[in-house]
């Protein structure tokens, strides 16, 4: 009985090890391998503060990999990086104490990009500095409301009675539309970071992202199937826009504690062009540049 209690503790214990082990050896090799070197950004008013916002793909796609990212990031060579986590998180990837978040890590299907790709470039940049502007209740907030599951769930009903042909004419129109939008978006994803990283891209996920957060829940609230979800529609509603604009107000709190610098920021390719918009907003204010390669 008690080696069966010695061997059941020690499973989990041998598994955190082992995914942690995996995970750092190929986080390390990551690390140490050379990069071609970049054309470098040459400033031309070393008094002027530029801020380059950067979509990225969370995980390496089949055409998009780290080491795009990473030469894209080292063409600018920025003095500071914003990252999108929260105040917390980033003190742990700076101080290589997210162990909770490397061992998760190891189970994923493909390789995260943008905490390597970071750790790569303060390696080899050690006076660049790492800085949060995540909306600090972000995570909270997911927790309290189930926001990740219910919102998915909802989408999917709402699609479901768009394929079972439930819909009026109208509400089949902009599910169509939307689903037409997802596929253009599969092109990009295998596309490269340029095309991650233009008008175009930031108009399709515009675009997309109104579908999402404002057309089809409106679709949801004139449901008789979805009324389970009716108390949670505007939480559904509401959270795109409070999410990037807390973002972008921690973004020019940044700005302002960092006068004169590169900034670059990194974020998920969907909030770009809303990232982009409100900052636009306050250049003349703050006396900085918003930079979209």
């Amino acid at each position: 009985m008690k080696k069966i209690l010695i061997t059941v503790l020690l499973i989990p214990i041998l598994t955190i090890i082992i995914a942690l082990t995996t995970y750092n050896i190929e986080l390390n090799d990551y690390l140490n391998q050379e990069e071609h070197p970049a054309s470098k950004n040459n400033k031309i008013n070393e008094l002027t503060t530029e801020v380059f916002i950067i979509g990225t793909t969370h995980f390496e796609t089949d055409a998009i990999k780290r080491h795009h990212f990473y030469q894209y990031l080292d063409s600018i060579s920025p003095t500071v990086i914003l990252y999108e986590g929260d105040s917390s998180t980033v003190r742990r990837i700076v101080k290589k104490t997210d162990y909770f978040s490397r061992f998760m890590d190891a189970f994923k299907k493909g390789k995260r990009v943008e905490k390597p790709v970071v750790l790569k470039y303060l390696k080899n940049n050690p006076d660049c500095m790492l800085l949060p502007y995540e909306w600090e209740l972000r995570n909270k907030y997911h927790r309290k409301h189930k926001l990740r599951k219910r919102s998915k769930e909802m989408l999917n009903m709402v699609i479901r009675l768009y394929r079972d042909s439930l819909l009026t004419k109208d509400q089949s129109e902009i599910v169509h539309k939307f689903l037409n939008l997802n596929n253009t978006l599969l092109n990009i994803d295998n596309g490269t970071v340029k095309d991650l990283n233009n008008i175009t891209t930031d108009s399709i996920l515009k675009k997309r992202q109104h579908y999402v957060y404002k057309d089809i829940p409106e679709i949801a609230k004139e449901r008789k199937e979805l009324v389970k979800y009716y108390d949670f529609i505007p939480i559904h509603m509401s959270y795109w826009d409070t999410r990037n604009k807390a973002m972008a107000q921690n973004i020019l709190k940044q700005i302002q504690h960092n006068p004169s610098k590169t900034i670059v920021v990194l974020t998920g390719s969907y909030h770009r062009y809303y990232l982009i918009e409100e900052l636009k907003q306050y250049e003349s204010d703050y006396d900085f540049s918003v930079k979209s390669i």
